[in-house]
């Protein structure tokens, strides 16, 4: 009897995975392969987890979503032992990621799966259920998908078993109060959604936007966490926003400076003569009026219609925030079109541009939310300043190193 035939015989191949359930592999039925898990001795053994188990696959038959497998219970004299899982060509996202960790570097990988889980999560929340577990190794992608498919969902079996004989090496992917037998709601699954997305980018460099949702959505007290996953995933599309718009800003200064450098390069240098002129005129004196500093925010009501003093009140507001933001964004301007920052590397100039757009981003939010504006008026605001200083800074350097050049020229 050769290999292939001493498998047959047995009807199993010799690939098994181990999951919270017990082993995933397939086998031989009726001269055709299927998939099947082959439970857990130790649970198996409890009625309580056998009941669970049946209460869980009659309620997944109910659903047809493309997330949820379906399987069928085999049992014989001594009970339930195994579940054929239905036709298909299956792997865990596990071994997925183990044959091919590229695979997460493919554009829309990782966001096809947060976002497919996060849609079906909903639905299982609307009625009550919550997966509790989202291990790699029991999440199930047909082959060439990235779409993320579950068996089972964890709340039916919270009070039926031990929990530390069901996820067993994937307490990881466990909230804290799963597996304390507290009370498991949406925060949980914000928790084990948080931690598989963490496990996806093990091996690669994770972006800012993710980096910053999952420091909140594994957060061991639930009630620091998201309280929904709308609410995580609004997290994340704003952290990406704001990302988009660092990056854009930060190329935009930093392309202003690489011009300016190179105009400064092609100016002929003086050896001792230093060219001086009077001070130039603070930047936002032709700017703005007077200071105005009133102690109430902008009155708003969804019910009340807007009045003269309403529009005075936010005229008042937009002045103050023009005033201070204009004040602070002159002083870290000043320090990018620096003289002496300008004949530097042009790694140094990157490097300053970027943490100058930081803190510019940093006081927008801070004194619009003081002068009471929206978001979008804070910005508009915001980047007509910095778009005007900007222009008035290089204007002054390219009048310097003018002014430089013709010096240097009459004293040759």
């Amino acid at each position: 009897m050769n290999f292939e035939e001493m498998l047959n015989s047995r009807g199993t191949s010799a690939h098994r995975e181990k999951m919270p359930l017990g082993e995933f592999y397939r086998k031989q039925v009726d001269g055709k392969y299927r998939y099947v898990i082959d439970l857990k001795p130790a649970l198996v053994d409890n009625v309580k987890f056998c009941e669970a188990l049946k209460a869980n696959m009659e309620w997944a038959v109910r659903h047809r979503e493309k997330q949820q497998v379906h399987g069928e219970l085999h049992e014989d004299s001594s009970g339930i032992y195994e579940i054929e899982m239905e036709t298909g060509n299956f792997q865990t996202l596990a071994s997925v990621l183990a044959s091919n960790p590229a695979i997460v570097a493919q554009k829309g990988f990782i966001d096809e799966i947060f976002k497919s889980l996060t849609v079906y999560l909903k639905k299982m929340h609307a009625e009550g259920v919550y997966q509790l577990c989202l291990a790699p190794e029991s999440i199930f992608v047909h082959k060439g998908s990235s779409v993320p498919m579950v068996l089972t969902q964890g709340s039916f079996f919270q009070g039926s078993t031990d929990l530390s004989a069901l996820y067993g090496d994937s307490e990881r992917y466990v909230a804290p109060e799963v597996m304390s037998h507290g009370r498991v709601d949406e925060r949980s699954d914000v928790y084990a959604l948080g931690r598989l997305v963490e496990y996806l980018y093990e091996t690669g460099s994770m972006p800012f936007e993710y980096r910053k949702m999952l420091k909140k959505a594994t957060a061991q007290n639930p009630d620091e966490r998201f309280q929904t996953l709308d609410e995580m995933a609004g997290a994340l599309k704003e952290h990406r926003n704001t990302r988009r718009m660092l990056l854009a800003f930060v190329a935009a200064v930093a392309l202003s400076l690489l011009a300016v450098w190179i105009y400064i390069e092609m100016v002929p240098e003086t050896s001792t003569v230093e060219f001086v002129e009077p001070a130039p005129k603070a930047q936002t004196d032709d700017l703005f009026g007077s200071y105005y500093d009133p102690e109430m925010g902008i009155i708003e009501s969804d019910t009340m219609p807007v009045t003269d003093l309403d529009r005075m009140y936010q005229q008042k507001a937009e002045e103050i925030f023009r005033k201070r933001y204009a004040q602070e964004a002159d002083r870290i301007l000043s320090e990018i079109y620096d003289d002496k920052r300008m004949n530097g590397t042009e790694k140094n100039y990157r490097a300053n541009s970027q943490s100058m757009a930081e803190e510019l981003i940093r006081l927008q939010t801070e004194m619009g939310e003081q002068a009471g504006l929206t978001e979008e008026e804070a910005g508009r605001i915001a980047q007509e300043i910095v778009d005007k200083l900007t222009q008035d800074k290089q204007a002054q350097i390219t009048r310097r190193a003018t002014a430089k050049g013709v010096q240097g020229e009459e004293e040759e």
